[in-house]
């Protein structure tokens, strides 16, 4: 089954975010979770016979996530100038 979830936010096939994120860095930080649990989820693996999958809530603090991420990569950009 495929997750709509991914096919959402494309995660998957943006190869070139994946080489900048740190997934294990984001769940920690942002979810008090392991990379292991991040992957799980992103990559819609199987656990106990069903797919994981991405509550609502943890699409939105991924979302928050990324938009934090985004805004402290800014802030440091224009430090350099």
């Amino acid at each position: 089954m495929k997750d709509p979830i991914l096919s959402k936010i494309k995660f998957m096939g943006r190869e070139d975010l994946l080489r900048v994120l740190n997934g294990a860095y984001i769940a920690e930080r942002f979810f008090g979770k392991s990379g292991s649990w991040f992957s799980q989820k992103l990559n819609n693996n199987l656990k106990n016979g069903k797919p994981c999958e991405f509550t609502e809530e943890e699409l939105e603090t991924l979302s928050n996530a990324l938009h934090t991420i985004a805004i402290e990569l800014q802030d440091l950009a224009d430090e350099l100038h």
